[in-house]
């Protein structure tokens, strides 16, 4: 018993060539599985963040704009307060603050602000009056606005230059937020009937609901692309003034 563990220890015998031979290929197609696994997890979670991103800045900048919209109202009385409508682009007068529709309200001031869809970008531009408003009455109109550029409201609104993105191709200054995939403003009147694009003049005084429709890409490789609609209804109700 003695004599026999020297020879045990000295047994060095290994794996065979035929069994490294079996093995490796068979560690490389585990390891290429898990490796392969790991890139899809990788992958789909770079997705779902991208994805992520974007609800975070598409939703809240289209509840902004339909904040906008909602509190449209007319420069004078009797006046409208859309300007022009069609299908890539509206035009409206908007308080920059909260009014109310008689007597004594928080100031405020006009603005003219003008909205569109262009090369996959929703873009905005606003101009807004230096006078402020204090108070709504029956019998004083409001008179004549003027704004840094001039009288108000302008009659070249908007400006050909001075449009800033919001959402889409141009938003980050190095390329990296993909264009809008789809977008599109649709007009309803009082009944729910779809008032033709582009709007007519005469037709303005009856859009009441307006609708946006938008469809952005989370893009990368794989893109995810999302549908996102809203609605705003135009205050049927306006300073009497």
């Amino acid at each position: 018993m003695i004599r026999a563990i020297p020879t045990r220890l000295r047994d060095e015998r290994g794996q065979t060539l035929t069994e490294m031979l079996v093995v490796i290929p068979t560690l490389s197609v585990v390891l290429a599985a898990i490796i392969g696994t790991m890139v899809v997890l990788m992958h789909g979670n770079s997705q779902a963040t991208s994805q992520l991103i974007e609800q975070e800045t598409v939703r809240p900048t289209l509840d902004s704009m339909m904040q906008d919209l909602r509190s449209t109202i007319p420069p004078t009385v009797g006046g409208l307060g859309l300007i022009s409508a069609t299908s890539s682009a509206i035009t409206f007068y908007s308080p920059d603050g909260i009014y109310a529709t008689s007597g004594a309200t928080s100031p405020f001031h006009l603005r003219e602000v003008a909205y569109r869809f262009s090369g996959g970008a929703l873009q905005q531009q606003v101009v807004t009056s230096t006078n402020t408003y204090t108070s709504v009455t029956s019998t004083i109109p409001w008179g004549t606005w003027t704004s840094a550029s001039g009288n108000f409201p302008l009659s070249t609104f908007p400006a050909t230059t001075g449009w800033r993105t919001l959402l889409g191709t141009g938003q980050a200054a190095d390329g990296s937020v993909p264009g809008l995939v789809s977008s599109s403003f649709t007009y309803y009147d009082a009944d729910g009937d779809v008032i033709s694009s582009p709007v007519s003049a005469t037709n303005l005084g009856l859009v009441r609901t307006i609708a946006v429709n938008v469809t952005a890409t989370s893009g990368g490789s794989n893109p995810v692309d999302t549908s996102y609609s809203n609605t705003a209804t135009i205050r049927e109700t306006q300073p009497t003034q």
